[in-house]
C-alpha cells in the first residue's frame, strides 16, 4: 500500500484513522467475501468489528515507497475471529510501524444475533493461521 497524502495530520505523520482504513483494505483484500457477494450485495451473515488493538510503534510519514500490511488469523472461535497485523517495510531489515489485532463477529443479517461459523467459513480462515500478536499491555 501507498500513504495517501490525505492519510498525513497536522503533525507529519499518519493518522490513525488512516491506519484503520490500511488494516481494512488489507483485510477485505485477503477476504474479500466478507459479509458481501461477488456483486457487493450484503449476504445473509456479516463479520462486524467489535474491538481494535493497536499499538503504534513508529511514525510512518508521506513518502513515495509502499509499505506492506501483513494479515493473518490467530484466534478462530464459534462465531467470532481475531485477526492480527503488522504494517512495516518491506523486507526483514524494514521499519515496523504498526502492530495490531481485531475481533469481529459474525452476525446473521436478518435477526444479528451471533452466528456460529460453517465449516467452509472455517475452513477460510484456517487457510492463514498465526500467532498471536505481542502488543502491550495498558
Amino acid at each position: 500500500m501507498r500513504v495517501r497524502w490525505s492519510d498525513v495530520d497536522l503533525f507529519g505523520h499518519v493518522n490513525n484513522g488512516a491506519f484503520l482504513r490500511y488494516l481494512d483494505d488489507a483485510r477485505f483484500a485477503l477476504f474479500p467475501n466478507m459479509g458481501v457477494d461477488a456483486s457487493g450485495a450484503m449476504t445473509a451473515s456479516l463479520l462486524v468489528v467489535v474491538k481494535h488493538e493497536i499499538d503504534y510503534v513508529s511514525p510512518l510519514t508521506f513518502r513515495q515507497q509502499p509499505f506492506v500490511v501483513s494479515v493473518w488469523v490467530p484466534r478462530i472461535g464459534t462465531s467470532s475471529v481475531d485477526f492480527a497485523y503488522e504494517i512495516m517495510d518491506e523486507g526483514s531489515a524494514g521499519t515496523t510501524y504498526l502492530r495490531a489485532r481485531s475481533r469481529m463477529v459474525q452476525l446473521d443479517h436478518a435477526s444479528r444475533a451471533p452466528r456460529a461459523f460453517t465449516a467452509e467459513e472455517r475452513a477460510a480462515f484456517e487457510q492463514f493461521c498465526g500467532d498471536v500478536p505481542q502488543l502491550h499491555a495498558f
